[in-house]
């Protein structure tokens, strides 16, 4: 079996699209018959080379480039096969396993990035919590050094796929007499087997139970070597999480070919062209006003894929530095909610009826409950207007009269 990372580090786009086409063609099954077994799939391309493409030899990876990932996903989806994309492996290696290549120590990475490259670990983030909103430097988790372990007490909530993952990237506080962003830590935690670890999945207002979660922590012992990153310096871990989920959630950074491979039939629905299929199916293509909201959908998914092409483009190039995946990120989120608005408009009642577990129809009703949800996660629309009027446009920065103050005086004030 050919493995990519026998090839030559320096192998330039083209000769790996030939390479990458003509494996592909002759290991990827179809991706209408995909099968059940996507671990085992994760391994052939691990154990092949083509997992982790832009990820360091040392880890795993082929030690190629962000454009030769491009490049595979491309032929993937060109060629109609299939590869493991979505939960939960957008997360584990488009978000989490480049948070480990970044922060964590040379034991965390040879250890585990080889693992979730081949899908033997999938990773999540533990970030939310029930009271803090969107404000996740006022994490109140505990995280507290005893000896050679840390002792992690709280509780955190809406952690996607955390009953099905190995591991989940937590944010504590380890100091409280620090200003907020100052005093936190990133911890792993296993996530089975766990003793003090609670885990119960959230039935979402869509129906769909098990894509949320919410944790206990009861007294749970994490070893030291687990940190990621240094202690207190956990604000600067999550910025890098956060970073690489906006980029793989707008299609862009590792998580590209993982979101962009192959979409399930219900995002197919779910899309501009899922709208003009139910206006046909319907006999409603012809009504003047239904016409103009489909246009304008079909216009707003062309100009989000065009964005995230040159984003993605000047990221690999150095062209554009700092967060431009938030950019990306607000889109979207826009996005899917007016989207649902016109798939609803369209559908009429066959949008909002289905039959038991089966769901037939209602794709747009579906869509529309979890639209508020996209607008949320990885960051709120109105956290990545922050971002990009800050951090791209240089606007001054929103007033916070408790940045610096400690975060015990801010929990004191809080409760006055």
């Amino acid at each position: 079996m050919t493995d990519a990372r026998d090839q030559a580090v320096d192998e330039d786009v083209e000769s790996f699209r030939i390479r990458a086409r003509a494996w592909i063609e002759a290991n990827l099954p179809d991706r209408d018959h995909p099968g059940d077994d996507d671990r085992a799939l994760q391994a052939l391309l691990f154990d092949s080379g083509f997992a982790g493409i832009a990820f360091p030899r040392e880890y795993g990876g082929a030690g190629l480039t962000l454009a030769h990932q491009k490049v595979f996903y491309d032929e993937v989806r060109a060629a109609h096969r299939w590869a493991p994309c979505g939960m939960p492996w957008q997360v584990s290696i488009g978000m989490m396993a480049p948070t480990i290549l970044d922060h964590g120590s040379e034991e965390l990475k040879r250890r585990h990035l080889p693992r979730m490259l081949r899908g033997e670990e999938t990773w999540m983030q533990l970030l939310s919590e029930p009271r803090g909103g969107s404000d996740l430097a006022g994490a109140t988790t505990r995280l507290t050094r005893d000896g050679d372990t840390y002792v992690l007490n709280g509780a955190k909530m809406w952690s996607s796929g955390a009953h099905t993952c190995d591991f989940g990237l937590c944010l504590a506080r380890t100091d409280w007499d620090a200003p907020k962003h100052r005093g936190l830590s990133m911890i792993a935690v296993p996530l089975h087997d766990t003793p003090g670890l609670v885990l119960e999945v959230i039935r979402a207002v869509d129906g769909n139970p098990g894509h949320f979660c919410q944790e206990f922590f009861d007294d749970v012992v994490v070893p030291v070597e687990n940190l990621v990153g240094e202690e207190n310096s956990g604000w600067a871990v999550a910025q890098s999480l956060l970073f690489h989920e906006r980029n793989a959630t707008g299609g862009a950074g590792y998580g590209y070919g993982l979101q962009n491979a192959r979409p399930t039939n219900r995002q197919a629905q779910r899309s501009a062209d899922g709208v003009i299929a139910t206006a046909k199916q319907r006999g409603v293509g012809g009504d003047p006003v239904l016409r103009q909201l489909m246009a304008e959908s079909y216009i707003e998914y062309t100009a989000s894929r065009f964005a995230n092409d040159r984003i993605a483009a000047g990221m690999r190039t150095g062209q554009f530095k700092g967060p431009w995946g938030s950019l990306l990120k607000l889109h979207l989120g826009a996005l899917s909610s007016r989207h649902a608005k016109i798939g609803l408009a369209v559908g009429g009642a066959d949008g909002v009826i289905w039959e038991g577990d089966a769901k037939v129809g209602g794709v747009a009703g579906e869509a529309w409950l979890s639209a508020r949800g996209i607008a949320i996660a990885g960051g709120t629309n109105e956290i990545q207007r922050n971002i990009v009027s800050e951090r791209l446009l240089g606007l001054p920065r929103e007033p916070s009269p408790d940045r610096d103050l400690p975060f015990s005086e801010v929990v004191r004030n809080q409760h006055r």
